[in-house]
């Protein structure tokens, strides 16, 4: 998995500037609690925003990318998945 962490440009309303990358593995059950239907429920509940890109992986029909806005647009947190 390949965190992104993403910082609103205080000057513009729709740029983003990185802030940090981190690359990591993780086993199936994390994954699975990340993309479940009742996380990004959740998340859109408190006001957030959660969009789920799904393709086709070695492992199946999968996400394999996640992108998580803040409720106040000020942080963005894009997850992108790697399956072997």
């Amino acid at each position: 998995m390949t965190k992104t962490e993403y910082k609103k440009d205080p000057t513009t309303k729709t740029t983003y500037f990185v802030d940090e990358v981190e690359e990591r593995e993780i086993s199936r059950t994390v994954y699975n609690n990340i993309t479940s239907d009742k996380t990004l429920k959740f998340y859109r509940s408190l006001g957030g925003s959660e969009t789920a890109q799904k393709s086709y992986t070695c492992a199946g029909y999968l996400t394999t990318r996640l992108t998580s806005v803040s409720p106040d647009k000020k942080q963005k947190n894009v997850y992108q998945f790697k399956f072997s």
